[in-house]
């Protein structure tokens, strides 16, 4: 089994938060797009205003991946 370094912890972890960041944004648009088109979700601005704390949420979370250092040597 390959030893996951610091920096391999901080590349996926990254990753894993702005595909997130993506997932919400995306949804976000489409609920401001084509606010009839979703059935299960009544509420348009309540949902929109989810997604934007989701967005909000994982964008804080790398902001501090970000800033507690990571810069080790492989």
């Amino acid at each position: 089994m390959k030893k996951m370094t610091y920096n391999t912890i901080h590349e996926h972890m990254t990753t894993y938060l702005e595909g997130q960041i993506a997932k919400h944004t995306i949804n976000a648009q489409v609920f401001m797009k084509n606010p009839v088109g979703v059935a299960e979700h009544p509420d348009t601005m309540a949902t929109i205003e989810e997604e934007l704390g989701k967005i909000a949420e994982y964008e804080d979370k790398l902001n501090a991946l970000n800033s507690i250092g990571y810069d080790y040597n492989k």
